[in-house]
């Protein structure tokens, strides 16, 4: 019972310690999580998830000890989660070889109607009526055709759903994940981080217009997960980031992270049941605007979602919202 007792004591101080101190900053594309291990006998764990990227693990000593052995080995993941990976990446695996087929059924089809409406109507003993059997000939090959798009949606539908259920289980299941083990010399902590290519934040503009010639832009981080620990952003992507690149601070989901004032060179109201406006902004704010989500207001009133595709310092952006009633 005293052994027991120990043991799980000893659980208790290493495994949480892992997570001590832990703060994560968002790129466009990833993170760089980083937190603080405090050793029991010189040793301690930290678990790595399955998006990290190769090669980006570091440790650095604290309080005088000393990094005397890092190892990185697979985790183990939970069996049950090892079987449904390897049931849906069979499945994934057939609903690819369908799609392939599918292909092949729809180039048939395409090229069936496409030989019957190109046909010349020639009337024979065995066929009186040309004009019928072109018209059957034509609508068998795209009533195929129909079947053929309803079972590539149907596939394509099975792969989105397949591919979030393994991610799901990547996460969570232990699926390709690591645990780096770590030897220190002398009481103290060691801190760690790392890159993760997961989900990064992304960029969110409000634009709001009101006829002066000039636009307000709100840029706020829409982040990935709702986190409890200190969260910062980078308006970078991981392959163009650097040490010391300036990060912002981020204490809640959709927090400002900038302003700025822009100039509006054109501003045309678009004759919508609902209202629209096609305008054209120039970036005079000196700052580089990274692609992202946006949203515009015209005197106020919210108009409506749209793709931000970036804007370099001095570039031209024309962007629109509402749309026409087909």
């Amino acid at each position: 019972m005293r052994v027991l007792f120990a043991i799980l004591v000893v659980l208790s101080t290493v495994l949480p310690a892992a997570a001590a101190g832990r703060s994560v900053t968002y790129y466009l594309d990833g993170a760089r999580i980083e937190g603080e291990a405090a050793s029991v006998k010189g040793y301690c764990e930290v678990s790595l998830p399955g998006s990290l990227v190769p090669g980006s693990f570091r440790v650095k000593p604290l309080d005088g000890a000393s990094v005397l052995r890092v190892e990185i080995e697979p985790a183990r993941a939970n069996p049950k989660a090892e079987k449904e990976s390897r049931e849906l990446t069979e499945r994934r695996r057939g609903l690819e070889d369908r799609l392939k087929a599918l292909e092949v059924r729809e180039d048939i089809f395409k090229a069936a109607a496409k030989s019957q409406s190109s046909k010349a109507p020639r009337r024979t003993k065995n066929n009186p009526e040309p004009m019928e059997t072109i018209k059957k000939g034509t609508e068998f090959a795209v009533t195929q055709l129909e079947d053929v798009y309803r079972a590539r949606r149907k596939a394509e539908e099975g792969l989105k759903a397949v591919d979030a259920r393994l991610a799901t289980l990547k996460k969570e299941g232990g699926i390709g994940g690591s645990v780096a083990r770590i030897w220190l010399a002398g009481k103290g902590k060691a801190v760690y981080s790392y890159l993760s290519n997961s989900a990064g934040w992304t960029p969110f503009y409000d634009f709001r217009l009101d006829g002066s010639g000039k636009a307000g832009v709100t840029l706020r981080a829409l982040l990935p997960a709702s986190e409890r620990i200190p969260v910062a952003v980078v308006p970078l992507r991981l392959a163009e980031a650097a040490p010391g690149d300036k990060s912002i601070s981020v204490a809640e989901p959709l927090m400002t992270v900038a302003r700025y004032t822009i100039d509006v060179e054109r501003e045309e109201a678009l004759r919508v049941p609902q209202g629209g406006v096609s305008f054209t902004v120039r970036n005079t704010s000196g700052e580089r605007l990274v692609a992202g989500e946006g949203a515009c207001y015209l005197q106020g009133e919210y108009l409506g979602r749209f793709r931000f595709d970036g804007c370099l310092p001095g570039e031209a952006r024309e962007l629109s919202v509402g749309h026409k009633v087909e």
